[in-house]
Order: C-alpha cells, then sequence, then structure tokens
C-alpha cells in the first residue's frame, strides 16, 4: 500500500511545472509520508511547503559552503551539536548553547543557515530520527538579552513556518516521543521564552520540559548518560570532540550540500500566483 502511495506521489510530482527541482526519491519520499500521518493530502501541501520556503528564504538556503568565514564562525563556536548516537529511547539528540552565537560578530542568518546544513547531514539516512523522534536541549546558560533581541518577530515568523508548518512532523508517534528540553533558563529571558511559545502549535508546546537550573541528573533520567557530552554528565566524549567531528563531517560532504540548495519550487511556473516571502512569512519578514 505504501509503495503504491508513494509511487503515485511521484507521478503527482511530475505533473506539477514548479516541482521540476525537488527531491523525488523513494526512500525520502516515505520518510515524509510518514512524517505526515500516511496522508497523500498533508504530504502534497507539506511538500509545497518545505521547498517553497527554500525558494523564499536564500539567506537560510543559499551558498552551503562550510569554509565561507560566516558559516565557519557559527560551526566553530560549537552552537549545534547533533549528538553521536541515539538515547535510551532510541531518539535523535541536538544539543543547542546559544551563549555561543555572538550576536556582535554572528547574524541570526548565519546561525540558521549553519543549523540547516549540519542537520541536513545529520538526518539523511538516518531511519531512525525520523521514526524515534527528536530531542532538542536547549542550554540557555549565559544567555544575555542581547542573545535574545536576535529572535525578533520577523525571525520567530520564519522559524515558526520553516520549522513547525514546512517539516514533516504529522505523526503522533514523533510528536508523542519528541522532546524540548530547556535547560539553565535565567529568569530574564522568561518573557522571550513566552513570546517563542505564543507561536507554536499546542502539540508542540507538550514537548517542551524546563528542567530546574543546573539538574543535569534529571537530563541523565531522561535521556541516559550513554548519550550526554562529558559536560552534561554523560560519556560520550567532550562537546570539543563532537563539535571537531561535525566540523571535519561537514568538509567532507561539500557536494551534497551543494545539492541540498539545489532543491526547491520554481515559482516562475508555479499554475496560478507565485508564491512570495510575504505570503509565507508575513510583512515582518524583512526585520
Amino acid at each position: 500500500k505504501i509503495a503504491e502511495e508513494i509511487a503515485s506521489l511521484q507521478e503527482w510530482i511530475k505533473t506539477q511545472p514548479h516541482f521540476s527541482s525537488i527531491r523525488q526519491d523513494t526512500q525520502f519520499l516515505r520518510l515524509f509520508y510518514r512524517g505526515c500521518n500516511y496522508n497523500s493530502d498533508i504530504t502534497k501541501s507539506k511538500l509545497d511547503l518545505f521547498y517553497s520556503v527554500r525558494a523564499n528564504l536564500p539567506a537560510w538556503f543559499d551558498d552551503w559552503d562550510p569554509k565561507l568565514e560566516n558559516v565557519k564562525r557559527v560551526l566553530d563556536a560549537g552552537v549545534y551539536l547533533p549528538l553521536r548516537g541515539f538515547d535510551k529511547d532510541g531518539r535523535y539528540v541536538i544539543l543547542v548553547r546559544q551563549r555561543l552565537a555572538d550576536p556582535a560578530t554572528m547574524t541570526t542568518d548565519d546561525c540558521y543557515k549553519a543549523f540547516l546544513m549540519l542537520f541536513a547531514i545529520a538526518l539523511e539516512g538516518n531511519l531512525q530520527a525520523y521514526t524515534r523522534g527528536y530531542v532538542l536541549i536547549s542550554d540557555q546558560e549565559g544567555v544575555t538579552t542581547s542573545h535574545a533581541m536576535m529572535m525578533t518577530p520577523g525571525v520567530m515568523k520564519k522559524h515558526t513556518v520553516v520549522f513547525q508548518d514546512a517539516y514533516p512532523m504529522e505523526n503522533k508517534i514523533l510528536i508523542n516521543n519528541s522532546r524540548l528540553f530547556m535547560l539553565n533558563m535565567p529568569s530574564m529571558i522568561e518573557k522571550f521564552f513566552n513570546m517563542f511559545l505564543s507561536y507554536l502549535d499546542e502539540q508542540y508546546k507538550t514537548m517542551i520540559k524546563i528542567l530546574p537550573k543546573g539538574d543535569y541528573e534529571a537530563l541523565k533520567e531522561e535521556l541516559g548518560e550513554e548519550i550526554l557530552p562529558a559536560e552534561y554528565g554523560g560519556k560520550n566524549g567532550t562537546v570539543d570532540e563532537i563539535k571537531d567531528f561535525w566540523k571535519e563531517e561537514l568538509n567532507k560532504h561539500p557536494e551534497f550540500l551543494k545539492k541540498q540548495t539545489t532543491y526547491r519550487t520554481d515559482e516562475s511556473v508555479r499554475p496560478g500566483k507565485p508564491k512570495t516571502s510575504s505570503d509565507l512569512f508575513g510583512s515582518c519578514s524583512i526585520m
């Protein structure tokens, strides 16, 4: 049944003139279809959104080159670290340390571009992440208002459309298994966090768990120590080792990264009206 649905999706894609440059391989479409809870209509509209955001947000989705100075800066800082292996429930874990995003030398666009490059490499062929779910550990230690100010309403809107609306996360198992752990949140950041919450769908709000400041035991209990870096009480190497691993990994795959930037809709041939950046992200997308 699934094989038939995928074949029919592939046929449908061929009838869409603006889809000539999107991924159509069976493995990718199977994972996408599963993420859309095996619903063809949701899969079609999500595919459209998934690739039209790529066409309309060049600051995040163009020039995926790990040697670019602005990208290298984010990778060298180790703001985003996908952890090697899986947690005790088989989920894929990514550690984010916002304090390392230096507002003086990095833009929000640089940060998102570097993250999306890492995410693309980490998830390619990673069937387990797509089926067992994701965990994001957001370590807020040392985050200041100047870090929080990087997340303007315009950036929040883009974030929500790209990660919440366009990613295939409708599958109930994925939703129930996935978590966002907020760690070491300074009290002055709470109002920014509440603004962030206001952008989320209810199903995403249920994934969030705020842990007491410095409570790595709770993190170990939730995820197991095998997946966590030494600095977080675990046995999975140091954060510097993990950072160096990913810098090497990205530099090993320049052609793959370049190829990802070609997957997008061609709005000039979309039937009807082309989708623009303000259609997708609203008028504050210029912020």
